[in-house]
C-alpha cells in the first residue's frame, strides 16, 4: 500500500512555487570581444575575437607570422561527432538571421570545429559582421543533432581590430575596405 501511495505522489504535478521560471523570450545580444597578445619571447602578435553564448563560443583567430591566415573555430559544450574517419571533417550547417542555411565541412577535434579556407572565412566573417543571430547545427558523438544559438551584438569593432593586427591584403579589403 505504501508503494502505491508513493507512486501516486510521484506522478502528481509539482506545486507552482517549485516550478522553474520560463526562459526569456529573446536572449540578450552578446558583444564580441578581442584579445591581442604579444609573445613574451619573440614579440609576435596573436589576436582572437570571441563571441560567447550559453557556455559556447565562436573564435576568429590569426597570428602575425602567418599573415592572412585567419580561422574560424566553434567551441562546444558537447563532444562533436568526428565525421569522416580519414579527414576528421563533419558537416556543420549554419544560418545568419533569416538567410539561407549553409552546410559545409568543418575540421572536428573533440569539442571544437573549425575551418580556415580564405573564401569561406571572408564569407562567414562578412555575414557575422552584419547579423543579429547565428545558429549552428551539427551532431554530437551520440549521433544526436543539436543547435547552438548565438545572439549577436556589435562585432565590427572587434573584427576590425583583429584584422588590423594580423590580417592581410587578401582578406582585409573584402571585409573592412581599404583602411
Amino acid at each position: 500500500m505504501f508503494l502505491i501511495a508513493l507512486a501516486l505522489a510521484a506522478t502528481q504535478a509539482e506545486p507552482a512555487s517549485r516550478a522553474e521560471p520560463s526562459p526569456p523570450a529573446e536572449a540578450a545580444q552578446q558583444l564580441m570581444t578581442v584579445e591581442i597578445v604579444r609573445d613574451a619571447i619573440n614579440d609576435r602578435l596573436r589576436a582572437t575575437a570571441i563571441l560567447r553564448a550559453n557556455g559556447e563560443r565562436i573564435e576568429i583567430r590569426c597570428r602575425e607570422p602567418d599573415w592572412g591566415d585567419v580561422s574560424v573555430e566553434y567551441h562546444s559544450r558537447r563532444w562533436i561527432a568526428r565525421g569522416n574517419f580519414f579527414s576528421g571533417m563533419q558537416p556543420v550547417t549554419y544560418r545568419f538571421d533569416d538567410h539561407a542555411p549553409i552546410r559545409r565541412l568543418w575540421h572536428v577535434r573533440d569539442r571544437t570545429a573549425s575551418f580556415d579556407d580564405r573564401g569561406r572565412v571572408i564569407a562567414f566573417v562578412g555575414a557575422l559582421m552584419g547579423a543579429r543571430q547565428l545558429v549552428l547545427r551539427t551532431r554530437d558523438i551520440e549521433n544526436r543533432t543539436f543547435d547552438a544559438i548565438f545572439p549577436i551584438g556589435e562585432t565590427r569593432g572587434a573584427i576590425v581590430d583583429l584584422l588590423h593586427t594580423c590580417g592581410s591584403r587578401r582578406i582585409n579589403p573584402p571585409l573592412i575596405g581599404k583602411q
